[in-house]
């Protein structure tokens, strides 16, 4: 593989778009081939076009829109036709498919185009819900036709592997990462403080997620009476969009715990406040569970890299891929989901020693510059197609 191979990624959703990891992870890879000399096209959907032709005006790689309506349900053809466009003009690329579904095309494509090569990702809720779509057959014919299938977690890699009927190409292990030029350590954050009307002395628990089951703020939540009876200026802030049934749970929860004055909901979190609200606090918690009749997964959980990257550190739970994410006793610790009482016990510990938190938080930024950058992913994602290729 040289410089003068091109790279296609096609992901769902791709920033300004509101996508979480996946989307997360395919900024990350693209920005870094570009950066590496390498041509890349993205083939994204665009929720806001004038928003995305201005972000990434600059930036080493091409982004084209995928217009379609109904996309869940057509999805397949979408991806197929954008993909028979781009690989027209150049049919010798590798194809990066942040999803299973969006590779799936590639089997009929490769027929056409017999030079090109494609790469699956696995991140985790697409594929233990497989199950639940049907879809297992042509999840294997995808898988077993692609050059290498990557899983951003041992977890990830454990759910593809175990479904898969092939033995030859397995899926890899390959976390994660994190933008430590965009996410980093900040002091200006006395405005949101103000706007949450938290004192300036407040300790303050995050869990900045989707705002549903899986993620476990109900766990926090009832953690939080034992670690106020220790640390009364304590608020939790539950930030990221929710669904409606949940939050009423959540908010039923506060009134019965007596809560109301130590939680806040603050919704959606603008990109440019993010350094801030991971900054101003002393402890990211997400203590995610497994809800085994969805199939309903925390794949690996990039918010613990983000907030460690910005000198917080973090709690998260043995579900999923999070143990990939979360050390014990390095950058955070670990607690079982569900256990609100021993989730109290690790925030108390981390409350009741500066020195703690201080390391803590330190071992959590220096393991994220070590091993967790996109420029790191992105090289050891190069030698693992260079290895593949061979």
């Amino acid at each position: 593989m040289t410089k003068n191979t091109p790279f296609i990624i096609i992901s769902d959703n791709f920033p300004p778009c509101k996508g979480g990891g996946i989307a997360e992870w395919a900024l990350g890879i693209a920005l870094n081939l570009g950066k590496n000399g390498y041509d890349v096209t993205v083939l994204s959907r665009w929720k806001e076009p004038e928003a995305a032709i201005r972000q990434h005006k600059s930036q080493p790689f091409q982004v084209h829109n995928m217009k379609g309506r109904d996309w869940n349900r057509y999805r397949y053809w979408y991806a197929l036709y954008h993909l028979w466009q781009a690989l027209r003009k150049t049919p010798h690329a590798i194809v990066i498919a942040a999803t299973w579904e969006l590779g799936a095309p590639m089997t009929r494509l490769k027929k056409l185009f017999p030079e090109c090569r494609y790469i699956v990702v696995g991140h985790g809720l697409e594929v233990t819900k497989i199950e639940k779509t049907g879809k297992i057959k042509s999840f294997n014919a995808t898988i077993n036709r692609a050059l290498t299938t990557i899983a951003v977690s041992r977890f990830t890699q454990e759910e593809i592997n175990k479904r898969i009927h092939s033995t030859h190409n397995k899926a890899v292990f390959l976390p994660n990462g994190v933008d430590i030029s965009r996410f980093h350590y900040t002091d200006n954050y006395a405005h949101i403080k103000e706007q949450l009307s938290i004192a300036p002395s407040t300790k303050i628990i995050l869990t900045l997620a989707r705002v549903i089951e899986r993620k476990g703020h109900d766990t926090v939540l009832r953690a939080l009476p034992k670690v106020l009876a220790r640390h009364p200026d304590t608020v939790y802030i539950i930030a990221g969009p929710g669904h409606g049934t949940y939050i009423d749970k959540l908010n039923a929860l506060i009134k019965k715990l007596h809560l109301t004055k130590n939680v806040r909901f603050t919704s959606y979190v603008d990109d440019k406040d993010l350094n801030a609200f991971y900054s101003m606090s002393n402890i990211y918690v997400m203590v995610s569970r497994l809800i085994e009749s969805e199939g309903d997964s925390e794949g690996f959980g990039i918010t613990f890299l983000e907030a460690n990257a910005c000198g917080c550190p973090v709690i998260g739970s043995y579900s999923g891929g999070i143990p990939d994410a979360v050390e014990d006793g390095v950058n955070g610790f670990l607690v079982q989901p569900d256990d609100p009482e021993a989730l109290a016990n690790k925030i108390i510990q981390i409350f009741d020693s500066k020195s703690l938190h201080q390391k803590i938080a330190d071992q959590g930024l220096k393991r994220v510059q070590s091993q967790f950058t996109w420029e790191t992913i992105t090289e050891q994602l190069l030698e693992i197609i260079t290895k593949k290729s061979s």
